[in-house]
This record gives structure tokens, sequence and C-alpha cells, in this order.
């Protein structure tokens, strides 16, 4: 494979835990990697963005909506994934992690198409933990990714821009709807969360596929529905991938990310541990052997995606001493 592409959002925390959670960590390979790479920055941009310019594609939701079965056409849609949302004093956090059953999650949505069907809005749930909302015309909205709103107040979170009052509007009237349903009624009943809203992200319409990516690897649920729509490899491990002929690859890897916005920071820890021994390692590996040309590592932080390039002509930097990863924090 000449080059892949890993993007690792939460690899480098803000300055004031940096140095504290990752102390003790022995990180040999991946010091390498980042001492003796050709740094540059580049603008923020999630995974779920990546991914899209990578295929060409305009918006995540018509890609996931078309992996999980569903004829997108030229409408616009809109992932609309059931939540629990939980007031906490001042907050509203955003709990992703609500089991639906697909019982549950064909009545609910039938409960939301009678309410707004006349409005042009159709409600589907291909899969019980991935639902959508298609509507006629596009929306001129700017939403989060759910990734990134889990597990935090959703107040900075809400849609932005010209129809944002629109898509809060909605979001309201759906959270109505669920309230009161027997459904959750029957949920708490049994001690479990209800499934009180949808959290809307990831609109637009869709677009042809046009990629030089073989294959893709990492987060399933980022990747997966790529792969499906493109016809290309989803691989589950680095060997795996690096086997595959082609020219590039996309690995992305969301563990550090998750943990990190959970709090959980021993997660965090046994991420970075399996990124050193599962990623770093062997792509030195493959990069000394020649089975891979070039890398490129994009580690999102919070204001921007540093990237760091690496070939076999960089590992031979032997004058770049390796550093702690708090010193890569800007």
């Amino acid at each position: 494979m000449k080059l892949l592409q890993v993007s690792i959002p939460a690899l480098l925390l803000p300055r004031d835990a940096m140095q504290r959670i990752s102390a003790g960590l022995e990180l040999p390979y991946l010091s390498k990697i980042l001492a003796r790479s050709v740094r540059t920055s580049a603008p923020y941009c999630v995974p779920e963005d990546f991914l899209c310019e990578s295929f060409g594609a305009q918006a995540f939701a018509p890609i996931r909506a078309a992996a999980d079965g569903l004829d997108v056409g030229d409408a616009y849609w809109m992932c609309a994934d059931p939540v629990h949302l939980e007031l906490q004093q001042s907050q509203v956090i955003l709990q992703p992690e609500v089991k639906c059953g697909a019982e549950e999650s064909a009545a609910l949505c039938e409960v939301l198409n009678r309410h707004f069907g006349q409005d042009g809005i159709a409600f589907f749930a291909p899969h019980p933990q991935r639902w959508y909302v298609r509507i006629a015309e596009p929306s001129d909205v700017t939403t989060t990714p759910l990734r990134i709103a889990s597990w935090r107040d959703v107040k900075p979170y809400q849609p932005q821009g010209a129809e944002a009052l629109r898509w809060r509007s909605l979001s309201n009237e759906v959270q109505m709807l669920l309230h009161g349903h027997a459904i959750n009624q029957g949920r708490e009943a049994r001690g479990r969360q209800a499934i009180n809203s949808v959290w809307f992200w990831g609109g637009g319409v869709a677009s042809g596929i046009t990629t030089k990516i073989s294959v893709l690897a990492g987060d399933e649920a980022l990747a997966s529905p790529f792969s499906k729509v493109a016809a290309i490899p989803y691989c589950n491990s680095l060997e795996e991938m690096l086997s595959v002929e082609g020219d590039a690859g996309i690995w992305v890897e969301s563990a550090l990310a998750t943990a990190w916005q959970r709090g959980d920071l021993y997660a965090w820890r046994d991420a970075m541990e399996w990124v050193e021994s599962e990623l770093a390692r062997p792509l030195w590996d493959a990069i000394e052997q020649g089975r891979l040309q070039s890398l490129t590592l994009d580690v999102l932080t919070e204001t921007e995606t540093r990237r760091f390039a690496f070939d076999r002509s960089a590992s031979w930097k032997l004058w770049r001493r390796t550093s702690s990863l708090s010193a890569y924090v800007v």
C-alpha cells in the first residue's frame, strides 16, 4: 500500500490534562513516529467530515442511510438517532447508549410519522439504533455529530444556521411526543432509560462516490457505511488492511475520544496502550519492511487537526529526539 491515513481524535488532550493523564505511559513507537514526522496543521475536521471529503460525499446521513438499505434518492436526509436526555441541575446530558428494540423503534417512528407526515417529514428506522428523517427540500442548518455531543451538555451543540430554529422546534416536538408514550412508560417501570429524544445530525443530499481509497478500517460505525456504498473492503485489523491491494487506505480510531468524553481516564490510557501495540508498532514495522510507503496521522484537537506525515526516510532521522505526548500540545 502506498499511503495509509489514520485519524485519531483525542490523542492529544488539553494541556491541563495531558501531562497528568499520560504520565508513565510507555509509547516508544508512537513517540518515534511523532518525533520524526513532518508536522503541519490543518483546519478542524471531525472524522465524519474527513470521510465525506475523502469519498466526495456531501454529508454523512445519506451515506449511512444507503448503507442501511434505504433508497435515498435525491431527498434531504438527516440522522435522527434515538437518545436519552438526562436533566442534571443546569445541564441536559445526552446519553447515546439507549438500547432500543426493533419493535420499539418501529412503534415510536410510527407515532412520529403520524404527527409529522402532513408536513412532508418522514422517519425511518432500518436499524433499532440508527434512525433517519427525510424531508423534501435541502435545509440550511449545521449540526453536531452524535459522537461529539454524547455524554455532554447538549446546549452548546444545538443546530446552527438559517433554519436552526426549525430543527430545534422539531426536536422539542419529538420530545413531547416520546415523553408520555406507553413504550417509555414501560421502559421506566423496568428501570430502563426512556427514549425521550432523537439527535439530528449529518444532514445532506446523496451524491456520487468518487475516491482513490481502496480499503477502510477502524471505527465500524464510521467506516463501514462508506465501505458498503463504495463497495470496497472493510477490515478488522491492520494486518488484514495492509494485505489488501490498493494505493490508499483510511483507518479511523475513536476509542480515545469516546473514553475522554465519558471521563473514563483509565479507558483512555488502555486505548492509548492499544494504539501503541496494535497501530504504532505494526505501522513502524510496515514502513521499515516496505509494505507501506507512507503514513499520515491526523490528530484532532479541540481547535485544529495536527498532521504528522511519516515515511521510511523519516524513520532514519535519529537526531529527532522523542518527547512525551504533552510536548505536542499547543
